[in-house]
């Protein structure tokens, strides 16, 4: 998410990674004492729109700096585009994140299922940075000297950083002050009610830091192992996700999948059992899905074998339960008071902490996308606000309004995937092919080894990552309806065409979608 705040001399810009979130370009004025709780946060989001005022009198030679604050999805994308060789040489770009990698939240669910390892999803944020030209500080942001707003004079911008793993002779952190004319701030979420819910951060595995979530999970299948090859009588690995959202289904599936080869499943007869319990606040998975896509979903949980609990929010996790009530939200009154048998538990509850919010319309849900397409608008912002793009001023800055709807893929830990567009269900081998293959696309854009040098000064990249080259044939409607319910032999490059040509033409979308009709 991306947004840009007003202050007499400065603007301060912030994007969502997300993981998760990404809304709209915002300038406004914004309370001093709101700056900290930002950079204490782990997430954004974005506002609206309004006039920014910036000097046009510096010289051409004058430094400007912009500083990164976190390797999002946004920010990496302006790393790679803001290189050296692309930018004025009077640009300096600096970005500042705790850890030298950033992982993709879209790969992860696949990382837990063993489709992929831990640096396959990861970006190389130091090696990108190196790359690109672009300082690199690893460390933590504690503040930020802003001029006052009724201040007039030329007051030098900080943002102040505990760098880590350094300290001075008497102990004490070693702090660096970084000028600035313009900040970005994209630096994540936190995982929701995980330090609140009693309990939760003492038991649970929470899915932020993601990299951390890998690892504790490969943590607790070693002792798992261990326990197993000591253990002469049966047991039963009870795994509980805690949140009904795209993340909690992918990681009930996926750890269905990873167990499911050294537990047995819960109706086989293999020695150790497996059982995957799926909590969900609302009546039903997905709720503002199709009737299809929600029945197709119930489905696919069916198939691998993951219970799910609706209606119920955690109250309490001892070292054996978790406690549940029923969602005041939720109209099931079936629903009871319940203590939850676990051997693991995963929180995966959703994402909050964002840096910023959408005040001209209804924020997008949580979703890595939009802050994967904001990354372009960010880029070409973040130049404008400095006045030293070539072509455009400093004023014409472009706001970001965020897709109504996307492609929802989720993966399923064996090779399959469900995907939902349209309120049309997809599923199958070829829908998995396309959902790797839209994440490797973006994984690549970052491979250091495939970065070429040929960027020419004052043209930066600043194109969709899966933007179109070339257009292709377009399937007629029957074809198209028939190849989109399909599953076996499908080529997934022929299924992206035909959603790509529905997004492309409401007219060939709604022929589409009466012949899918006419079909079920």
């Amino acid at each position: 998410m991306m947004q840009i705040i007003r202050n007499t001399a400065t603007a301060i810009i912030a994007s969502s990674a997300h993981t998760a979130t990404s809304p709209n370009l915002a300038l406004h004025h914004c309370p001093r004492n709101s700056y900290q709780k930002w950079l204490g946060s782990r997430s954004p989001i974005v506002r609206q729109n309004s006039s920014l005022m910036f000097s046009s009198t510096d010289a051409p030679d004058v430094m400007k700096r912009i500083v990164l604050i976190g390797g999002g999805h946004a920010h990496v994308q302006v790393i790679k585009a803001l290189n050296a060789r692309a930018i004025p040489q009077n640009v300096h770009v600096t970005l500042i994140d705790l850890q030298s990698n950033a992982s993709y939240s879209g790969m992860v669910p696949g990382c837990v299922s063993k489709l992929y390892t831990l640096d396959q999803v990861q970006i190389d944020l130091k090696a990108l940075a190196k790359w690109a030209g672009t300082e690199f500080i690893c460390g933590k942001v504690v503040g930020m000297t802003l001029p006052p707003l009724n201040n007039n004079y030329v007051t030098q911008k900080l943002v102040r950083v505990e760098i880590a793993d350094e300290s001075t002779a008497d102990n004490a952190p070693t702090i660096k002050d970084i000028p600035f004319d313009v900040v970005s701030i994209d630096i994540g979420s936190t995982t929701r009610q995980f330090t609140t819910v009693p309990g939760a951060s003492q038991y649970c595995i929470s899915t932020r830091p993601i990299s951390d979530l890998v690892r504790r999970i490969e943590a607790e299948e070693r002792l798992l192992m261990e326990k197993f090859s000591t253990k002469a009588d049966s047991c039963e690995t009870r795994v509980v996700v805690v949140g009904g959202g795209a993340a909690g289904i992918e990681l009930s599936m996926a750890m269905r999948a990873r167990w499911e080869c050294i537990n047995g499943s819960d109706n086989s007869t293999t020695k150790h059992k497996l059982s995957i319990t799926l909590l969900d606040s609302n009546d039903e998975l997905m709720p503002g899905e199709s009737t299809a896509c929600r029945e197709a979903l119930k489905n696919v949980m069916g198939k691998y074998r993951i219970e799910v609990l609706h209606s119920v929010l955690v109250n309490k996790v001892t070292s054996t339960h978790v406690h549940v009530a029923p969602s005041k939200e939720s109209g099931n009154i079936k629903q009871q008071n319940k203590e939850v048998l676990y051997t693991h538990c995963i929180w995966a509850a959703g994402a909050e902490g964002d840096c910023c919010e959408m005040t001209n319309r209804k924020s997008p849900p949580k979703a890595g996308v939009y802050a994967v397409r904001s990354g372009p608008i960010l880029i070409q912002n973040l130049m404008r606000s400095l006045n030293v793009d070539y072509t455009d001023k400093a004023e014409d800055l472009i706001e970001y309004v965020p897709q109504d709807d996307f492609l929802k893929l989720l993966m399923c830990g064996d090779g399959s995937a469900l995907g939902f567009r349209f309120g049309i269900p997809l599923y199958g081998k070829w829908v998995w092919d396309l959902k790797n293959h839209i994440d490797q696309m973006f994984m690549d854009l970052f491979k250091v080894d495939r970065l070429l040098l040929e960027t020419k000064r004052g043209k930066y990249d600043t194109s969709q990552y899966d933007s179109l080259v070339e257009r292709h044939t377009q399937l007629n409607p029957e074809d198209a309806a028939i190849l989109l319910q399909s599953d076996d032999g499908v080529d997934f490059q022929d299924a992206w065409n035909i959603l790509r040509d529905m997004i492309a033409s409401n007219d060939y979308k709604e022929e589409v979608l009466s012949c899918i009709s006419s079909n079920t």
